[in-house]
């Protein structure tokens, strides 16, 4: 007992040592600057584990057509495990199913490995050592041992067989791979301390134990999968559940789901993995709801609309809205910066948050700010951007006061068809961009119940921009890095 107390002190010693001398890296901090790790890029979650297991991440026709634009991969024909000649794309593709792992991961897995995806001329040894399974750093590829696992569809069977029965098992039952690698657990990669957020990462360190090797890894699948959606589009992050807004090229996440609710429908969220969200660099916090009341350090009182900020100018005028002085919220000057300056609130002001009018003559509806009316060309805009919002009814000479401003139109990442022609567009920048395929409407994660089916006459008023497809996110420029084959022949 008393050795065993001892061993247990030594080893307790030595790794809080570790922990001095090699602190956790984080992924922004100067030690992850000193090892040249790309901005969005954490060490200790490279993947999620949906993006290693989702096998529906792909359609067979989509990864087919994939692999075709990035080389010449998808053609390949070589024996299967049971001698049957098949194409290189048939071979992925069983083997994703067999083992349930997402054909996107078994082909980012071979690009990082010999670059087979995009290589136009792959070599043989290319192809017999496609996952890298079986071969260590300093290991021979001649090595006997090691020929069971020679051959393009010996490697991906292998592979994939190591991450679902042996790696994920392990650490179900064990609570780590046989490597010794677990979530939560602080290990030394590469003489840093990383410590894996969930199954995925310490799977992932298990098979390539470098820093480089997954951040090479992580790399090419933001470069192929982290798409670019419209601006405007709300998106929910899988599994984190966090919710944003797509800006300018930015996240912007949502302080609450009070402050969500407020400014977008929730229900029209596309989930994306955090893994793709990483390729959006953060944005500023949307900190407050539609129509809050700010007070700033001089005491001025803003209410925020849908553009921007505006100044009520008296207390006259704040009591005569029926604003409530209880909903002020104290703010600093750096919490305005970001919401443009809009003309005050005064007593000449009418509806300075907008109002929803119904003509009692003709019976349409215009939304009223200020002194400007927009007609509502169609009722699906009432329950679109209106809903739970009073109606008030007024006649045509009182609507007549109002100056005529343009026609409502529909919010940039709104997804429409008309009644005769069912084709179904994306609004973006005020056009109608097609979407061509219901492969490319799926992809984007966009959900056929928040399509919303308008007359044509009012669709032909938008012009028609180019059809919307699968692009993605480009990383910024990186140093190349050694893609050699690394995966552990011990690990088994």
């Amino acid at each position: 007992m008393l050795f065993d107390m001892k061993i247990t002190r030594r080893i307790l010693i030595f790794t809080l040592l570790l922990a001095c001398v090699f602190p956790n890296v984080s992924p922004n901090s100067a030690k992850a600057q000193e090892l040249n790790l790309d901005p969005g890029f954490d060490p200790n979650h490279v993947l999620e584990d949906e993006d290693i297991f989702d096998v529906n991440g792909m359609s067979y026709d989509r990864m087919v057509s994939f692999l075709r634009t990035k080389g010449t991969l998808a053609d390949y024909r070589t024996p299967d495990i049971d001698g049957v000649p098949k194409t290189a794309a048939e071979i992925i593709w069983r083997v994703a199913n067999s083992y349930k792992i997402n054909p996107k991961y078994l082909m980012v897995l071979i690009q990082k490995e010999q670059s087979l995806v995009e290589d136009p001329h792959p070599s043989q040894k290319q192809f017999d050592w496609a996952a890298g399974y079986g071969v260590c750093d300093s290991c021979s590829m001649n090595d006997p041992a090691i020929q069971n696992y020679k051959g393009f569809a010996s490697q991906m069977e292998w592979a994939a067989k190591q991450h679902r029965e042996k790696y994920l098992i392990q650490i179900l039952g064990n609570g780590k791979t046989i490597a010794g690698k677990a979530p939560g657990k602080p290990m030394n990669i590469d003489g840093e301390i990383v410590t894996p957020k969930n199954n995925a990462t310490a799977m992932l360190y298990s098979y390539t134990p470098h820093i480089h090797g997954n951040l090479n890894l992580w790399r090419i699948w933001r470069r192929w999968f982290s798409l670019v959606f419209p601006d405007g589009t709300v998106v929910r992050g899988i599994p984190s559940g966090k919710t944003y807004l797509l800006r300018l090229g930015q996240k912007r996440p949502f302080a609450s789901p009070v402050v969500t609710e407020s400014l977008v429908d929730p229900e029209k969220a596309v989930e994306v993995s955090d893994t793709e969200l990483d390729a959006y660099p953060d944005g500023p916090t949307i900190q407050f709801p539609k129509f809050a009341l700010l007070k700033d350090p001089k005491n001025a009182i803003w209410l925020l609309t849908e553009g921007g900020r505006r100044h009520i100018t008296d207390m006259e005028t704040f009591n005569r809205f029926g604003f409530n002085a209880d909903e002020i919220i104290d703010v600093q000057d750096t919490d305005l910066q970001d919401y443009e300056i809009l003309p005050p609130i005064d007593q000449k002001t009418e509806f300075p948050q907008g109002r929803v009018l119904q003509d009692t003559g003709d019976k349409s509806y215009w939304y009223v700010e200020d002194d400007v009316k927009q007609l509502i060309p169609d009722k699906a805009f009432l329950s679109l951007y209106f809903s739970g919002r009073n109606i008030k009814k007024v006649s045509s000479k009182a609507l007549a006061k109002y100056k005529v401003g343009e026609t409502y139109r529909f919010h940039d990442a709104e997804l429409v068809r008309g009644i005769k022609s069912p084709a179904v567009s994306v609004i973006q920048d005020g056009k109608l961009r097609p979407i061509p395929s219901a492969e490319v409407f799926e992809t984007l994660g966009w959900k056929w119940k928040n399509v919303v089916t308008v007359p044509d006459n009012l669709l032909s008023a938008y012009p028609v921009g180019e059809p919307f497809s699968l692009n993605y996110v480009a990383p910024p420029e990186a140093p190349a890095v050694d893609d050699t084959v690394d995966a552990v022949l011990t690990q088994n």
